[in-house]
């Protein structure tokens, strides 16, 4: 991966060098064919990276037989060769031989290139991903349960895709074919194209509201450069520009707020018997907990009354996204609120801020309590390690497949440790245990117990209850449950 991340580094520098070189050296004509091979090899590097070696090369062949077809014959024939062109990228006759090569290649070559989020509010960004991706489930949601929802969407994500490459493979022709009296402005097209792709990627990510809303802000500056290059007169022409560019700018900060306030909780939702307690424990958060960089870990107290809260939860989330901290759960006892959130290890500031965020929304005084919590040792006894977040765990993910229609017995899996040889054997008597070496060393051993079970809320909760029950009869110390089908 290292290795062609910096192939396409360097070919891309190399590339963004050469522009002002050209520039100075070259005439307008030879402007123009640079313009183009930078263009054309832009593409192809970032095919090559996200693509992987085995797309790179099927992709250059149907390149070069379109760029030949186009070379040799006359220009009234051009039209059709780009359209059997673009069928030939959409179409991949060739993808046998893609497989081929893929079978065949390292996987450094075949996969494609994913950048990780690094730095440290990497959990943070990474909840964010998974919050907009809940956001969108229900058209998420659509694609198994409405084969015509799932149909169309897969059609409009085709036509974008094509027309995106019929453009491309168009405007390099026309320009190619302009060089005698090459215009800059010629490039602008490619505006267009690349807006195109956007559309596409969005439609087959998000579904048609976020492509719409891609599309709205994105027709302002065509909007503003037609009437700047029109032949209205200069009153009309500049006043139109101006009021499209500031109509433009007012919209993408709508949106830009909009993107925000899209916030949204997946919660355990349970009651807990021990402490007498309901409980909403953030599901989207589960995965992240052993964070190494969010280990503010704050306990803010409101007396309100739960309704009250719900209220204003909006708020606090969007205040959360905004301010790039996590609320990982929120509990309701005796008309009283635990709301509990992880900030940045060097972030304390902003957990006096949100107190006087919540005194402010609340209109009252709100108590706080701040620990630093590297191993997140509170949130375990608090919630990830009870018997009754374990169950609403299970519980959530096979009431997700039941949303999905996916009408199948379930496995509930359990990544459980033992410290001792002997206790793990005692426990093996009872279960099935299948040994994970890659999680394990000389002082414990990880294994994992897979349990079937039909989706049914209290055959899952009775199935739980009574591994947990064995766990703590063999001194087992339970780490992750998973449902799967």
């Amino acid at each position: 991966m290292k290795r062609r991340i910096a192939i396409a580094g360097s070919l891309t520098i190399l590339i963004i060098i050469l522009l002002p070189v050209s520039l100075i050296l070259f005439n307008l004509k030879g402007q123009g064919i640079f313009m183009i091979t930078a263009i054309i090899l832009m593409v192809y590097i970032a095919i090559y990276v996200f693509g992987g070696v085995p797309k790179l090369i099927i992709y250059s062949i149907y390149g070069l037989i379109t760029a030949l077809f186009l070379f040799l014959l006359p220009e009234p024939y051009h039209l059709p060769i780009v359209i059997v062109g673009t069928l030939l990228f959409v179409l991949n006759p060739l993808s046998s031989f893609e497989n081929y090569l893929e079978t065949h290649l390292n996987d450094e070559d075949v996969l494609p290139v994913r950048f990780s989020i690094r730095g440290s509010y990497w959990p943070f960004f990474s909840y964010r991903r998974e919050m907009k991706n809940f956001y969108h489930l229900p058209q998420a949601r659509k694609l198994y349960t409405k084969d015509w929802y799932l149909h169309l969407r897969q059609l409009v994500t085709l036509l974008l895709f094509t027309l995106g490459i019929f453009l491309f493979i168009l405007s390099i022709n026309m320009i190619a074919n302009s060089l005698d009296n090459f215009n800059w402005l010629h490039f602008f097209i490619f505006y267009i194209i690349i807006i195109v792709f956007i559309l596409a990627f969005f439609m087959y990510k998000k579904g048609f509201t976020s492509t719409f809303r891609t599309l709205v802000v994105s027709l302002f500056p065509p909007i503003t450069y037609l009437f700047l290059v029109s032949n209205f007169p200069p009153a009309i022409k500049y006043s139109f520009a101006g009021s499209f560019l500031i109509f433009g700018i007012v919209v993408s900060i709508i949106e830009l707020v909009h993107f925000y306030q899209r916030v949204a909780y997946d919660s355990y939702h349970y009651f807990d018997v021990e402490d007498q307690t309901e409980v909403f424990a953030n599901a989207l958060f589960e995965p992240l907990v052993y964070n190494e960089t969010f280990t503010l870990c704050s306990l803010y107290q409101i007396r309100v009354s739960l309704e009250q809260f719900q209220k204003h939860f909006h708020d606090i989330l969007v205040y959360a996204n905004y301010f790039k901290f996590l609320i990982t759960a929120y509990s309701y006892k005796q008309n009283t609120i635990y709301l509990y959130a992880h900030f940045h290890e060097k972030n304390e500031k902003r957990t006096e801020n949100f107190k006087s965020f919540l005194e402010a929304k609340f209109k009252m005084a709100v108590s706080s309590n701040v620990q630093i919590d590297p191993n997140k040792e509170h949130y375990e006894k608090t919630f990830f390690h009870r018997p009754d977040y374990i169950i609403a765990r299970a519980q959530s993910l096979a009431g997700l497949l039941k949303e999905l229609e996916i009408k199948t017995k379930i496995i509930i899996s359990f990544i459980v440790y033992f410290e001792l040889d002997d206790e793990l054997e005692a426990f093996s008597k009872e279960y099935t245990v299948t040994e994970l070496d890659e999680l394990s060393d000389e002082n414990y051993n990880t294994v994992r117990i897979d349990i079937p079970s039909i989706n049914v809320d209290y055959m899952i909760e009775s199935k739980i209850r009574e591994l947990l029950l064995s766990l703590l009869i063999n001194h087992g110390k339970f780490v992750r449950v998973s449902v799967y089908y």
